[in-house]
């Protein structure tokens, strides 16, 4: 029998666990060493008729299956695993958040408090001299406007939406100077007041008027007969809020003519409106945003009629000659300033983790889930605040495109659908947040238009190309109405930007683009017409609409981020389950910053499928562009 030499067997294997586990305590490596040595002599044992039918091996890659009851019914049922080690193969799968391009958009300016104010001046067409035009006494006096002026004008203004839809379309079919009655109610000695049509606002299509004078109805019918002309000295002082009450009516006559005499005939045939026609509350006019021709003097003789902004080849333009301006009183400008309050509004978002994900992820993984819940929340109120960004410019785009075919008639909605004719009504939501279909601005969507007699020679090329045609003209519609300068960005979808990356190298009409073919480059695309493009990964594929707008300076008009607290984490200890709990508040807020902001955004839409007249988003059928 050999016995067990314990000190040649120390020496022989303690260096080696030495060196393999790093263990250097002589008891340890005293046990271990014998472990080692009687191992390697039964390694080398062999059973008789061995075979690979009853000799254990490791089996197919099986994990095991999880036994109920958890360690104290360790050997209970469930199926047992085989010895392997799963090893992690890959790192631990993260999601991929939607990219933001809100922020790339606005400028961003900070509250240094969570409310603030904004200052504006306004400079107006404030008054003018009393008698405008020879043989009509008491023209322009007494003249108030029931909202915070009293001073006596010349000029005033009705919101757009202060008149019914088929009156607003019969004065803004007039010229320019045609004579109309505002009266307050009805039958004999009602107040009203002469004026004449000057032209819709540039901006909003708000309908400008000049008063020539007060009058008193003489007729017990409403809006027949005749009206008296008073002078200033009498008792009747009619004022704006006497004639825009909720019985006031627009009347007169589809042509130009001098009262004869002191007095205004009006008849039946002719009237325009119909009583509770006009409820809207009159406006000093802004110089700036509305010109008016003739108020620094109207020709030669200072009579002619007052005009709005559009310039007319059928109307002479000219001063005063000298002796009219030597015996002529200033008309007057004044300024007005006001401020807009400013207050940060909330997204929050909170999330809590139990102790063991924490522990076990750590050492698994090596995860600071801590710091993980934290990015996830961050970016969730980003996300919030991101799609809070773009609904707000897309609105006022929309916004900005209905009051444009409301002023001028014209329609940049595009429909790239050849079998459809008009296509019906679009509507999206505008500048004032609404729930009601029926209240979202609509503009109508026309037909697809065939340029010469025959679409023989049109192709996906060239219906693509239409698309930067339109993007050019939004573009340049900014710069008309907002007077800050060109569109520099566009926010689209996903086919309409592969269709521009599609026709990018159009070559029978190029238009200047830098816009990227390569397969997913589109955060940005590029540039088109120098107008830098981005792809909301929010908006589907259908979803074809196209947000053109202007990122100007801090001090220019349009939506400013102004953050209080972009994104503050809060971390507690929850009562009662111990867990940590994480918490991210952002305080902010969008302000749509200047006179008219909408005026440096345009959305327009390209249509692809028929539109109902009812309901812009249920669809018959649809093409493709991409």
């Amino acid at each position: 029998m050999n016995l067990l030499n314990e000190s040649q067997v120390f020496e022989t294997w303690a260096p080696i666990l030495e060196e393999k586990t790093g263990i250097k305590d002589s008891n340890k490596l005293g046990w271990m060493s014998k472990y080692a040595h009687f191992h390697s002599l039964n390694e080398g044992f062999s059973y008789p008729q061995a075979s690979l039918f009853n000799t254990p091996g490791m089996g197919n890659v099986a994990p095991a299956s999880t036994v109920a009851g958890g360690a104290a019914n360790f050997y209970g049922a469930g199926s047992k695993g085989s010895g392997d080690k799963f090893p992690s193969l890959l790192p631990l799968a993260i999601q991929v958040a939607a990219r933001t391009i809100g922020f790339d958009i606005v400028p961003v300016i900070p509250m240094n408090g969570p409310s603030g104010v904004l200052t504006y001046l306004d400079y107006v067409y404030a008054g003018g001299r009393d008698v405008n035009a020879p043989g009509i006494a008491g023209q322009g006096a007494n003249l108030t406007n029931n909202a915070n002026f009293t001073d006596k004008f010349l000029v005033f203004k009705i919101s757009r939406g202060g008149v019914s839809s088929g009156i607003y379309t019969a004065v803004t079919a007039l010229a320019a100077g045609t004579q109309l009655v505002l009266e307050a109610g009805t039958g004999t000695g009602a107040k009203a007041l002469l004026v004449q049509y000057v032209g819709k606002s540039r901006i909003d299509g708000g309908l400008i008027f000049k008063i020539v004078g007060e009058c008193a109805s003489t007729a017990a019918t409403d809006g027949t007969g005749t009206f008296t002309l008073v002078n200033q000295s009498a008792t009747q002082g009619v004022t704006l809020a006497d004639v825009l009450d909720a019985t006031a009516s627009i009347y007169g006559t589809l042509t130009v003519a001098a009262p004869v005499g002191n007095t205004v005939a009006v008849s039946a045939a002719t009237i325009i409106g119909s009583a509770a026609a006009v409820t809207g509350v009159a406006e000093l006019v802004r110089a700036l945003e509305d010109h008016i021709q003739g108020f620094t003097g109207a020709g030669p003789d200072d009579d002619q009629a007052f005009s709005g902004n559009a310039t007319n080849g059928l109307v002479p333009y000219e001063p005063m000659r000298r002796g009219i301006g030597e015996t002529s009183y200033y008309r007057t400008m004044g300024l007005q300033a006001f401020t807009k309050f400013v207050e940060a509004e909330t997204f929050q978002v909170a999330a809590q983790v139990t102790t063991e994900q924490i522990q076990d992820l750590n050492r698994q993984y090596g995860i600071d889930v801590v710091s993980l819940m934290e990015n996830a929340l961050v970016n969730e109120v980003s996300q919030a605040i991101n799609k809070h960004i773009l609904y707000r410019a897309f609105a006022l785009g929309w916004e900005n495109h209905y009051t444009f075919t409301s002023v001028e008639g014209t329609n940049l909605n595009l429909n790239l659908n050849p079998t459809s004719g008009s296509a019906g009504n679009a509507r999206f939501q505008g500048k004032v947040p609404t729930t009601t279909l029926a209240s979202l601005p609509t503009i109508a969507v026309p037909a697809f238009q065939n340029y010469g007699s025959s679409t023989t020679f049109e192709n996906q090329g060239t219906i693509q190309r239409r698309i930067q045609s339109k993007v050019l003209a939004a573009g340049n519609v900014i710069a008309q109405r907002g007077r800050r300068g060109p569109g520099n960005f566009v926010v689209t979808n996903l086919q309409v930007a592969t269709a521009l990356q599609d026709s990018a190298q159009f070559t029978f009409y190029p238009m200047a683009n830098t816009v990227n073919q390569n397969n997913g480059a589109l955060y940005p695309l590029g540039t088109l017409a120098g107008m830098t493009i981005y792809v909301d990964p929010n908006m589907e594929y259908s979803d074809t609409r196209i947000l053109v707008g202007r990122k100007g300076a801090d001090e220019e008009p349009g939506l400013k981020f102004m953050p209080y607290l972009m994104a503050e984490s809060i971390q507690t200890i929850a009562e009662g389950t111990m867990s940590p709990k994480i918490a991210v508040k952002s305080r902010y807020a969008l302000v749509e910053a200047g006179f008219h902001p909408e005026t440096q955004y345009f959305t327009l839409l390209v249509n692809l499928k028929d539109l109902q007249a009812a309901n812009w988003d249920t669809v018959a059928a649809g093409i493709s562009i991409a």
